[in-house]
């Protein structure tokens, strides 16, 4: 008879450590949902700050329309901001840069996407 093992009834069990608090996982999930919510807060904030800020670009360009002439441009394919910019740069007389910045701002534009058909207004100051 082969005994490897024998078994003792009476010896103590090891007593299993129940863990109570956080864990790993739970952790890992709080910093990503709590990162998530000042991510979201913080865009809520500065896109409210940015709207805010465009509207007083627009008072400016409108207090100084008297001295400006607006042309009106229809966008044709292959148009893009910095394509019309250099072809108005000279009755503008600014630099396509500048150009390009006047036309968003005047045409209420967030980005320098334009599609054929659309009008934009190009600022041409008096001479």
């Amino acid at each position: 008879m082969h005994a490897t093992h024998l078994h003792n009834r009476f010896a103590k069990k090891e007593v299993r450590r129940v863990r109570f608090g956080v864990t790993r996982g739970q952790a890992i999930l709080f910093l990503i949902t709590f990162s998530l919510f000042f991510y979201l807060l913080t865009e809520l904030v500065f896109a409210s700050v940015a709207e805010g800020s465009a509207g007083k670009e627009n008072e400016a360009v409108v207090a100084s329309a008297p001295s400006l002439i607006v042309q009106e441009v229809t966008v044709r394919e292959g148009d893009s901001l910095w394509k019309l910019s250099v072809r108005y740069q000279e009755e503008a007389n600014m630099d396509v840069q500048r150009l390009v910045e006047e036309i968003k701002v005047i045409n209420e534009l967030e980005d320098v996407v334009i599609y054929p058909g659309q009008t934009l207004l190009i600022p041409i100051p008096q001479s």
